[in-house]
């Protein structure tokens, strides 16, 4: 089974693969949940002058503006709590637009932090084993074992695991 790889599931996968393979299947977490809720308020109040949610392919970037020749991708995240997940996200917008001239950043405004993302060749060769790796278990029929997580607590898709 060939699975279609997109940012969110990178990130996802980061935090929780079993999150990442209900995502892949398109299982929807519940939109309820206090974290999208913030999330998304975070989204509509934030950057007003800004380009957001532009789609390319399957990717939606919250913003893309152009700067000094160069074109940024930022992703507008509500804490640096899950920060490597979301430079991986990132790295792979950056990697599957394949520009040279394409720079990204991660903003936190409620703490006030800008964290520059360049996909290096080092980081390059991590992320296309980190895609092969989701290749591999998103391809399985059943989603990996629950695992409790420090994520857990505030993870919309928490009902599929612990209902």
């Amino acid at each position: 089974m060939k699975i279609n790889i997109y940012g969110s599931l990178i990130q996802a996968y980061k935090i929780c693969p079993r999150q990442a393979w209900l995502m892949s299947r398109n299982l929807v977490g519940n939109q309820q949940d206090e974290s999208l809720a913030i999330g998304r308020l975070i989204s509509e109040t934030t950057y007003k002058n800004s380009k957001k949610e532009v789609r390319v392919g399957n990717n939606i970037l919250d913003i893309v503006r152009p700067e000094n020749g160069k074109i940024i991708l930022v992703e507008v995240k509500k804490s640096s709590k899950a920060i490597e997940s979301s430079e991986f996200q990132l790295l792979y917008y950056i990697y599957s637009l394949r520009n040279s001239n394409i720079i990204g950043e991660i903003r936190i405004p409620e703490e006030k932090k800008i964290v520059p993302i360049i996909l290096t060749e080092e980081k390059k060769t991590e992320l296309e084993k980190l895609i092969s790796e989701i290749q591999d278990v998103l391809s399985k029929e059943k989603p990996p074992i629950s695992k409790r997580i420090k994520y857990c607590k505030t993870c919309s898709y928490n009902e599929f695991c612990w209902a």
